[in-house]
């Protein structure tokens, strides 16, 4: 026990923690340790790929840069800087009005999920002065209406990104083998996930010394070497369950663990005649439960981990990808 909340406390310190909210079965008694039992197969489980398109039919901006708006109602904005700073930001406000969204700006196009429902959003786009200081480039509010409230979480975007070549695609196909229905797939990623990827210490600690600012998951890569911190756990889980066809929504928020507050990541899916499961894992019968992977696969399924996760209160939800 002594171990374990050692460990509890560094990955607390190092402010990476990941919250996978999905349905494991309908027995609150299940053995995480034991292999899971396959189904008859009976759900396609062919990947479905949505693409995001710079189709240029609708655009706002300037000569510098460039947000293609052409499918904002599937969800998404696709955005390309033309200038020569290297630094440059976008800031998405939502109808909600609560938090921007701030970006990084690569080459190329960039993909931005806009997940704040229907209503105004307001554009925005600034160039790096020096330091921490930058110049507004561009600012715009429309008002955007979203055909489909789960589309935003099918698409890949900045934060989740992959494409139809994606070896995460193939796993993900492979995983969903013997599911007959989504819970079922929910459940064969789940496992899979806890059970052979390793929190990475290292490359936590380089994050925590600001070694590795402004980091991106590479699910592929992550695949292929499987370990990684909470960001990848949640982005290899997202893309698996997104190219099954299951909207999976990434949140980031806080949690408190003995009165200290740091930042904290978790995962929410959509299934069918059952809407969004939010913050459980386990049926029992009655009552709905929760559970925290990286504690879980970092503290070998320990009791205090799972009674940790359980408590919703520790939870403060705060952007959505």
């Amino acid at each position: 026990m002594g171990c374990w909340n050692v460990k509890l406390k560094r990955i607390i310190m190092l402010s990476c923690i990941l919250t996978l909210i999905l349905l494991s079965g309908c027995s609150s008694g299940q053995d995480n340790n034991q292999p899971i039992k396959k189904g008859n197969g009976s759900r396609d489980n062919t990947p479905i790929v949505l693409e995001p398109q710079a189709s240029n039919e609708k655009t706002i901006g300037n000569n510098k840069i460039t947000f293609d708006i052409s499918h904002a109602s599937d969800g998404y904005v696709m955005v390309k800087y033309n200038g020569s700073n290297p630094k440059v930001k976008v800031r998405i406000l939502t109808p909600t009005g609560e938090y921007p969204y701030t970006y990084n700006v690569y080459k190329g196009y960039n993909v931005y999920p806009l997940t704040g429902g229907n209503g105004s959003y307001t554009f925005l786009a600034f160039e790096n002065v020096s330091g921490s200081d930058y110049n507004q480039l561009f600012s715009e509010s429309l008002d955007i209406q979203i055909k489909n409230e789960y589309t935003p979480y099918l698409y890949p975007n900045q934060y989740v990104h992959y494409d139809k070549n994606s070896n995460i695609v193939k796993m993900g196909q492979e995983l969903a083998t013997g599911a007959d229905t989504d819970l079922d797939v929910v459940s064969y990623i789940y496992d899979y996930i806890i059970h052979n990827i390793t929190y990475d210490d290292d490359k936590a600690d380089q994050v925590k010394q600001g070694q590795l600012t402004d980091y991106l998951p590479n699910v592929d890569e992550i695949l292929k070497k499987k370990t990684g911190i909470c960001f990848d756990y949640a982005a290899v889980m997202t893309a698996m369950l997104r190219t099954q066809n299951i909207p999976t929504r990434m949140t980031t928020g806080y949690v408190t663990v003995d009165g200290n507050t740091v930042f904290h990541a978790w995962l929410s899916v959509y299934i069918k005649d059952v809407g969004w499961i939010d913050d459980i894992i386990q049926f029992d019968g009655k009552n709905w439960s929760m559970m925290d992977p990286t504690f879980i696969a970092d503290g070998n399924n320990s009791s205090t981990a799972k009674e940790f996760v359980k408590n919703k209160d520790n939870y403060i939800a705060k952007y959505l990808y």
